[in-house]
């Protein structure tokens, strides 16, 4: 069960206001679990987000890899919006469309 929390435009999402259950969410990366129990505390699952492949960096970086998909978020479809960090232009990508 999604509950939908309505945000305002460039606000963070908020998960206080979700009840106890597990969410999921998903975007170009990957998608991600978050499990939240009865007294609000949040357990994320990065395990299929594939902006890092290296599970080392996940464990080391996961707590600004939460912030980055808490300030992503469309609260109204549960969709993670594409980053905004720019591509490294390379010859095979100057080609792609």
């Amino acid at each position: 069960m999604m509950d939908f929390i309505r945000t305002k435009r460039d606000e963070e999402f908020d998960f206080e206001q979700l009840s106890e259950g597990v969410y999921y969410f998903s975007g170009k990366e990957g998608f991600v679990s978050v499990e939240i129990d009865r007294n609000g505390h949040q357990s994320w699952n990065l395990e299929n987000w594939y902006a890092s492949l290296d599970p080392d960096d996940k464990k080391e970086k996961s707590d600004e890899i939460i912030r980055d998909i808490k300030k992503r978020l469309n609260g109204k479809n549960g969709m993670i919006s594409p980053s905004n960090k720019k591509k490294r232009k390379t010859l095979f990508n100057l080609f792609d469309k």
